[in-house]
């Protein structure tokens, strides 16, 4: 299973929300570059940029993310948030990214989706499946699309992309951990294409995903507060024990 690392940017700056929740930020750095440049240095397998301002469309974080491409070093890097344009898609492909996150143009945009699909292929893309107790939620999660998620599964499919985003909307930034029971009631075949996001905590739930075949994880809050060293999270990932 994959580790990725989150970089969720705000006016600048790497925070984390909780719940997705201004009032609820904490900063974790002033200098992206420089968190993307300790990550190089790591075992993980990827880094994953969301531009919160521009999903809220309230700014752009366009520059900092090239300096982060910059100084990723051999990462995988996805991009997320407020890409809702082939224009806008266009330009982060053009700085280095090698996977877009469609969310919002999935439920809004639909035949824009199939065209980047056709003209990029699909495994550049990332369907965001971000959810709530009311269903899956769009645009900086300020709206509901009431769709279930196997409505949201079924669309994914029809759309022909090939990895899907799953963020818990409840438990994000919140150090919970995942609902494994959830997690376990998603159809086998669909698990090895979701990564996990939103209170994955420890190594422990780490190695958990793993053990029934989900193809990876994103770390927010557990890497930047340093629960466990980076390295117990990749060794459970790819099948060794870890007491976290």
């Amino acid at each position: 299973m994959e580790v990725w690392v989150s970089i969720d940017l705000l006016e600048g700056r790497v925070v984390r929300l909780v719940k997705g929740e201004l009032e609820n930020m904490m900063v974790y750095s002033n200098n992206p570059a420089y968190v993307a440049r300790q990550l190089s240095a790591t075992e993980i397998d990827g880094i994953h940029v969301v531009d919160i301002d521009a999903a809220l469309n309230r700014g752009s974080n366009l520059e900092v993310i090239k300096e982060i491409v910059k100084n990723a070093g051999d990462k995988q890097i996805q991009v997320g948030g407020g890409l809702r344009t082939r224009e806008k898609i266009q330009k982060v492909f053009d700085i280095g990214a090698d996977r877009i996150i469609v969310g919002t143009i999935l439920f809004k945009g639909r035949e824009l989706v199939s065209e980047l699909v056709r003209d990029f292929g699909a495994e550049k893309f990332v369907a965001a499946l971000d959810f709530n107790r009311e269903g899956i939620v769009y645009e900086g999660w300020s709206m509901t699309s009431y769709m279930k998620l196997d409505e949201g599964f079924k669309l994914v499919e029809d759309l022909s992309l090939k990895y899907i985003l799953m963020t818990s909307v409840e438990r994000d930034g919140t150090l919970q951990g995942p609902d494994m029971g959830f997690y376990e009631k998603i159809p086998l075949e669909k698990r090895r294409v979701i990564y996990v996001s939103g209170g994955v905590t420890t190594p422990r739930e780490v190695r958990a995903l793993s053990r029934i075949n989900y193809r990876g994880v994103i770390l927010g809050r557990a890497y930047y507060e340093k629960l466990a060293p980076i390295r117990e999270y990749v060794k459970a990932a790819k099948g060794g024990l870890s007491a976290g």
